[in-house]
């Protein structure tokens, strides 16, 4: 009887040693979650002080929305006070997008460069909506085979008459107003929708694009009609006309530093913050559960 009691015993401290043994370690893992999610709150949110004279590179190589260029000037913005913050460098590589977000960003750079000189240097391309941007800010700098240009407005259509018809639908669309709806994917623009279009959209639009463009490069709408009927240009063919300089990126930072005496650095600049890793401080619990499930 005393040795299975003795023997009971000892199965149920060698049971209670595994059981502290899996909490300890169970225990350990929340601590080092923790630690992390610590040095990952540290990383994102607390602001890195840069202790000497920068200037912030910024690279716009998405297409041109509202959402991605308010983002940007955001950014701008929370710079435009730091002392350690000389001047910023736009680097291109967009094929265009919103009309009135470049519009935006266009006047927005007229005036943040008054406060912290901007720069702006064509890598890849600064079309249609690029290009209605950069015109803000002289000299413009590109690549020799940057693409530039694609002045114009265009509007996609697509119609899904034949495809809806097999797949059984129809549209039923009820409207007030004879031009309520122009845009249908089930049928082609009639020559109504058309010049309707033409005369309150795009034609409007294109208008604005060549206005803005002719008074930021100093050059008659009538010359500028020359280079604005949609074409695209590699940089080079259009010297003096829609870029003002060719070089390449190592030149162009090269000349950024001698205005300082080369002291002064060059930051990229993260448009988006990180997202914390949370973990789930729960699946620790599972963790310990299921090792206590095997030492049962």
């Amino acid at each position: 009887m005393d040795e299975k009691l003795n023997a009971e015993l000892k199965i149920f401290k060698l049971k209670a040693l595994k059981e502290k043994i899996v909490l300890f370690g169970v225990a350990l893992l929340i601590l080092a979650e923790l630690v992390f999610l610590l040095m990952a709150f540290k990383s994102t949110f607390i602001k890195k002080t840069i202790n000497k004279p920068y200037i912030a590179v910024i690279n716009i190589n998405k297409t041109i929305t509202v959402p991605y260029i308010n983002n940007i000037m955001a950014k701008m913005n929370s710079l435009k006070k730091d002392k350690n913050c000389k001047e910023y460098l736009l680097i291109f590589n967009t094929p265009g997008g919103s009309p009135s977000a470049s519009d935006e960003f266009n006047a927005y750079l007229k005036y943040i460069n008054k406060i912290k000189k901007v720069n702006v240097y064509v890598e890849s391309m600064a079309a249609s909506g690029g290009y209605y941007i950069i015109s803000a800010i002289k000299p413009i700098i590109a690549n020799k085979n940057a693409v530039v240009g694609s002045i114009g407005v265009i509007m996609p259509h697509f119609v899904l008459k034949k495809l809806a018809e097999k797949l059984g639908i129809e549209e039923d669309t009820l409207t007030v107003g004879k031009y309520k709806e122009p845009v249908s994917l089930f049928k082609k623009f009639s020559p109504a929708d058309k010049k309707y279009l033409l005369s309150h959209l795009l034609l409007p639009t294109y208008n604005n694009f060549l206005k803005t463009v002719a008074t930021d490069r100093n050059i008659s709408i009538e010359k500028l009609k020359k280079y604005a009927d949609g074409k695209i240009y590699i940089a080079s063919m259009v010297k003096g006309i829609l870029v003002d300089k060719i070089s390449n990126l190592i030149t162009v930072e090269q000349n950024l530093k001698k205005r300082y005496n080369n002291n002064i650095v060059f930051v990229n600049i993260s448009l988006y913050k990180k997202s914390l890793p949370f973990f789930n401080i729960k699946l620790s619990s599972d963790i310990g559960q299921a090792l206590k499930e095997i030492v049962k």
